[in-house]
């Protein structure tokens, strides 16, 4: 019987010698965990002082170009294992990308807008990339299983890609300098920027229109109704009249005139 069994006679190891190995090891006490959002897809265009490079192609140590930092050092670079995710489309031109591009859509872009600094006390502010679906022309795409490359610097930066696109670099929530809206902050924004953009252009905005449309409509009732009082007012003037005169016809003979 013990020679038909594959492993009566095989090597072992001491159990209590494994537990003692992992007991003295510090190696399993912490694992790396794997940044699961952010990031830039390896094929991205990025700002380099030698041009635009592919992120695939950057090694830590080389110099990027950021939006307020000017350039900055790749401190480490983590590449993470491809997986599925949703992607967005951005056509050329919508966020100053050059060209057209899909990201995936927990991308944080930054937005430069006037509006930003009126409603949030800041010119540039950050959001998701999803949240801005149907601005511009973006659209969601079919979801594709991408790698991602996380570029870390010594703090917090805004990258140039693809033109003229900004991205940010933090993969965490933690030491942001640039506030993150959420869907409908940044819904709120792009609706009063949209507004903005119409009146500068000359037209009004929708909130204008009704607004005037209303003062038209309470103008117009207070007209008639002044035009009702006024047909009214010469049959109350000798009504008062009449009264007036038997009054004093009253007091003056005495009697009550018919």
């Amino acid at each position: 019987m013990l020679l038909d069994h594959k492993t009566a006679f095989g090597d072992y190891q001491p159990v209590g010698l494994l537990f003692d190995f992992y007991a003295e090891t510090s190696v399993f006490e912490k694992s790396v965990q794997r940044p699961q959002r952010g990031g830039i897809l390896p094929a991205t265009m990025i700002e380099t002082d030698e041009g635009f490079r592919q992120a695939r192609a950057l090694r830590p140590g080389d110099m990027v170009q950021t939006f307020d930092g000017g350039l900055r050092e790749v401190q480490n670079i983590r590449h993470c294992v491809p997986r599925l995710t949703a992607m967005v489309t951005v056509p050329a031109g919508a966020l100053g990308n050059d060209a057209e591009l899909e990201l995936p859509s927990d991308t944080l872009v930054a937005l430069d807008l006037d509006t930003a600094d009126r409603l949030f006390g800041t010119p540039v502010v950050l959001a998701k990339v999803i949240s801005l679906v149907g601005y511009r022309g973006i659209t969601t795409a079919l979801p594709q299983c991408m790698a991602r490359v996380h570029l870390e610097f010594e703090e917090e930066e805004l990258l140039w890609i693809e033109g003229g696109m900004l991205v940010d670099s933090l993969c965490s929530s933690d030491d942001r300098f640039y506030p993150v809206l959420s869907l409908t902050e940044t819904r709120q924004l792009l609706a009063s920027e949209e507004n903005r953009a119409l009146t500068h252009a000359g037209s009004k905005g929708l909130l204008e229109n009704a607004l005037e449309a209303d003062v038209a409509a309470d103008a117009a009732h207070e007209d008639a109704l002044q035009a009702s009082l006024q047909s009214c007012l010469p049959s109350a003037t000798s009504l008062s009249t009449t009264w007036l005169a038997t009054r004093a016809l009253d007091g003056l003979f005495g009697r009550r005139a018919a």
